[in-house]
């Protein structure tokens, strides 16, 4: 394959990060539209289709209501739903939660993507939240279950919902306590939606399915959990992507994972090349150099008594993301081989993606200038957990100091020991026995598999593995490879068999 310069896979990389993955338009954005943050007030909407106007302005909560047109749905409805803060206690108040629904008819199966983040995060610049709601993606379900897309367009419903305490989704009074974020909460922001639109406007017989990429996922096995606790019968089918399952705040599972099952095509000459920075100094030192180097463009500094233990993090946090979401061939082209330069090894260890930061900060923010906690960090301890890194590949390394490997061991040890979190133990608890029909989508590659449910015993839960599949649930991608296209037919024969019976 031709080999690609680190620019093109640093723009690979930018495509999807623990959100949605790109669409099949890559999501245009319209270049005439201004970067204000009220970008979607201000572009024109239209009258859409009066009967569903009609059904959505007679549900009570819906407020805010804007047909208008998406370059990847087609004609949209914008709406506001006026959503508790606390659904045990209405005294607490209510919130606008910002929905927006692509409607076919009445009887159609319905997809319900149960976004983790804000909907339109994606289109988020720095220090500037876009409202970019007219280029909102389509899940992927919604083009592969879509017989004659081209043709008439989208078979099938779809309603995204944004995250509680994200974008513009925010409980003004609570805005920096996070009192109320939380999966149960949610789940039951999405039970109130899922309701009103079935008795207001999708009234028939058309089945629903839950679906969402990596922490959407997570929040679709959740509101899975949760409709079968309550009783709500929501959904028909759920099918969360790359969602871990994680039972702790730091689970090592899946930095081992990285390690030693990951990318495993190319983890021999990936183990060679980052042991490099733990036996050559030269590259270690011009590691440590271009890490500085791209702490100064973002106006901090490299701490020189500690530079060679956070160059080593962030290399492997590097590696994490690369794995993650970058183009595998292109990027296991670019591992450096015996005689590269230094410069070589220090190029590769750094190429990485920042925007996963500065998206969920900007995500997060209610406005261009309002800075807040991210609530993505302020959710990991409380339900939803995060990776924990391994540092295996370095615990023998001769330049680093007696203190630096203990501090590495005890680092993962910490992980070891890290918080155990009652949801997520509960959730695999429920897959032993749950009624709920659910399709667990994970990639081979992806070091988040590390964090995958275990090998379901019970017949209403499925569990995928793409060989070679990455953080995704890119259906094109998944047939690429060998073996790829068998599984995609095996999801599709599964997910067809219960919403088009």
């Amino acid at each position: 394959m031709k080999r690609f310069n680190l620019w093109m896979l640093v723009a690979i990389l930018s495509c999807g990060l623990l959100t949605t993955s790109c669409s099949e338009n890559d999501n245009p954005v319209d270049p005439t539209i201004s970067n204000s943050i009220d970008v979607f007030w201000d572009m024109p909407g239209n009258a859409g289709d009066p009967e569903v106007v009609a059904a959505l302005k007679s549900i009570e909560n819906v407020v805010d209501l804007k047909p208008f047109m998406n370059v990847n749905l087609g004609q949209c409805y914008y709406f506001n739903y006026n959503q508790q803060v606390d659904h045990n206690d209405p005294s607490k108040g209510t919130f606008k939660q910002q929905v927006v629904l692509s409607f076919v008819g009445k009887d159609a199966p319905t997809i319900l993507h149960t976004e983790g983040y804000a909907l339109t995060e994606g289109f988020s610049t720095h220090n500037n939240n876009q409202n970019r709601l007219d280029s909102i993606s389509a899940p992927h379900f919604l083009w592969a279950l879509s017989k004659d897309y081209g043709k008439k367009g989208f078979d099938l419903n779809c309603v995204q919902v944004e995250y509680r305490y994200h974008g513009f989704t925010l409980p003004e009074w609570d805005a920096d306590s996070f009192q109320y974020l939380n999966a149960e909460q949610h789940s039951e922001d999405l039970h109130a939606i899922v309701t009103d639109l079935k008795k207001a406007l999708i009234t028939g017989s058309g089945k629903w399915l839950s679906t969402g990429v990596s922490k959407n996922g997570v929040t679709s096995a959740q509101y899975a959990y949760f409709d079968e606790k309550y009783g709500w019968n929501d959904i028909d089918v759920y099918v969360p992507f790359v969602a871990p399952i994680l039972t702790q705040t730091a689970c090592l599972s899946v930095g081992t994972y990285m390690l030693t099952k990951s990318s495993k095509k190319a983890l021999p000459l990936l183990e060679k090349a980052y042991r490099k920075l733990a036996d050559d100094p030269d590259v270690a030192q011009a590691t440590i150099d271009a890490y500085a180097k791209k702490l100064k463009k973002q106006g901090a500094e490299l701490d020189k008594d500690s530079a060679y233990l956070f160059t080593i993090s962030k290399v492997m946090n590097n590696l994490f993301k690369v794995q993650s979401y970058g183009d595998f061939d292109t990027w296991t082209e670019l591992i450096p081989k015996d005689g590269d330069k230094p410069e070589v090894y220090a190029d590769f260890f750094m190429l990485d993606d920042d925007s996963d930061e500065i998206t969920r900060l900007t995500a997060a923010a209610r406005g261009p200038l309002r800075v807040r906690k991210d609530p993505y960090e302020m959710q990991i301890p409380i339900d939803i957990g995060n990776m924990g890194l391994d540092y295996s590949w370095y615990l023998d390394g001769k330049l680093l100091s007696d203190s630096d490997k203990k501090f590495l061991k005890d680092d993962m040890e910490d992980s070891k020991n890290s918080k155990t979190l009652d949801l997520p133990v509960k959730l695999l608890k429920n897959l032993e026995t749950t009624t709920k029909k659910l399709i667990f989508v994970y990639g081979e590659d992806d070091p988040w598999t590390g964090g995958a449910i275990p090998d379901p015993t019970n017949p209403n839960v499925k569990k995928y593995i793409v060989p070679h599949g990455s953080h995704t649930d890119d259906f094109k991608h998944y047939a690429w490879y060998d073996g790829g296209k068998a599984v995609v037919d095996k999801i599709m024969a599964d997910v067809k068999a219960i919403l088009f019976p």
